[in-house]
């Protein structure tokens, strides 16, 4: 093609584009997992309820009052990574379209992440969690935070909002490994420390090893006071001393062997030197003792299916620190079976549904209603940018490059590097289950 048969085609293309727009129309493709072609009703269940969300956010949109009418069309990408190719190729050539919502999976981008930028058309996936697919590629959005993004947030959290800096990990050797992986180079980015990590399989049932282990390490990184074993003079000092954890009475009536950083702080050591207490360094793990070196172990779990065998075990080992998780503890009926099990757990949550929610919502089982609003959520967000002006491909993409603090109904979204950085935290705590606040990394 001449260098005047290319101007000639530019100005085609910019000409149609204008008139795209100035009838009031334009169009946004569709690549979801539809599996048209399945006879299993289970596999186009996640595409339908996506299409779902997207549907009825579209539908209200342009039952506002909006200028510009959007419409989509829809493609079957039947978990395919090469059809999803032909897909955004599709979409991707028509200057009709102005962005891409899906794919949903990982697994049908992560060979197809340079399309976006060949084509300039944004491409917004409402689910895919892989690491640095958005980072690396321009015109790519990740509205599901990555696994590096939700390790690193939970270690800023715990560091920043809960004042810890000492941990322990167990996690699964591989999905939960990767996530492990972020979360402990945020802690000692930032000063604090791993001191010990157990990994299991995930077909593993029994972990009581990993636990023991742990365990042994919790201990030998402390040192303690054995209240069963006072002096009635050190009684006496300790009653004087103001103590962080519980009262003297209390500590000396359950004989329990507590952390001299459990009861005195960051300053523990000046402080027991001071009322001539005598540290027990290695106590026997047998018994029940409370640590207060590490502040907290961190599980990433790979399932909620393996939520009842942890919390069982790590009740039974009496490690008594508080448990640092993932969003795949988010499971309601899995954290009813085990809460008695459970003291204290904060994690991190992709999904927690305002108050006023919509009640008409497709399907009843915690995944049916994820599912639909990740398709209405990231929808809504893309027609929020295209009422604010933004209606080509190139100011949709900076639009959604440059969001912060949106607020959706699931989880808001504020990205960095076309990634969500921001998720809900959860607090579980003697069985009550409630958000603590929205963070971001």
């Amino acid at each position: 093609m001449n260098e005047k048969m290319k101007n000639i085609f530019l100005a085609l293309v910019i000409t149609f584009s204008i008139v795209n727009v100035s009838t009031g129309q334009i169009k946004i493709g569709l690549a979801l997992p539809l599996m048209k072609n399945s006879e299993d009703a289970e596999e186009k269940k996640t595409g339908m309820q996506i299409l779902k969300g997207v549907n009825d956010a579209l539908r209200e949109y342009n039952e506002s009052d909006e200028s510009v009418t959007v419409l989509t069309v829809s493609e079957d990408t039947k978990k395919d990574a090469a059809i999803t190719l032909e897909i955004l190729n599709r979409f991707g050539t028509d200057s009709n379209f102005i962005a891409v919502f899906g794919p949903v999976y990982s697994s049908e981008i992560i060979n197809n992440a340079g399309a976006p930028l060949f084509h300039k058309i944004p491409v917004i996936t409402p689910t895919a969690t892989v690491n640095f697919l958005a980072v690396k590629n321009p015109y790519l959005f990740q509205l599901n935070p990555t696994y590096d993004v939700r390790g690193r947030l939970m270690a800023k959290f715990a560091m920043n909002e809960l004042g810890m800096k000492n941990f322990v990990i167990l996690s699964e050797d591989n999905y939960g490994k990767n996530i492990a992986g972020s979360f402990s180079e945020e802690i000692i980015s930032n000063k604090g420390t791993i001191e010990a990590a157990e990994y299991y399989s995930k077909d593993s049932i029994d972990i009581k090893s990993q636990i023991e282990n742990l365990k042994k390490k919790i201990a030998g990184k402390d040192k303690f006071i054995d209240f069963g074993k006072l002096t009635a003079n050190q009684i006496e000092k300790l009653k004087n001393a103001k103590l962080k954890f519980s009262n003297t009475d209390s500590l000396i009536n359950a004989g329990l062997t507590v952390s001299i950083y459990k009861l005195f702080g960051k300053n523990a050591e000046r402080i027991s030197d001071s009322l001539k207490l005598f540290p027990v360094t290695l106590p026997d793990i047998s018994q029940k003792v409370i640590p207060g070196y590490i502040d907290a172990i961190y599980i990433p779990v790979s399932s909620y299916n393996d939520i009842g065998k942890i919390s069982l075990e790590y009740f039974s080992s009496g490690i008594n620190l508080p448990v640092i998780g993932t969003s795949d503890w988010s499971n309601e009926k899995a954290l009813s079976d085990y809460k008695s099990y459970i003291k204290e757990l904060y994690f991190d949550s992709d999904f927690y549904l305002k108050d006023n929610s919509k009640g008409d919502s497709f399907g009843n089982n915690e995944t049916e209603i994820r599912n639909y609003y990740f398709g209405y959520d990231g929808m809504k967000l893309i027609l929020n940018k295209i009422s604010e002006g933004n209606k080509t491909r190139k100011s949709l993409n900076e639009a959604l490059e440059n969001t912060v603090n949106y607020e959706a109904e699931h989880i808001n979204y504020s990205i960095s590097e076309r990634t969500n950085h921001e998720m809900s935290v959860m607090y579980l705590k003697n069985g009550e289950l409630k958000k603590l606040m929205n963070y971001k990394y």
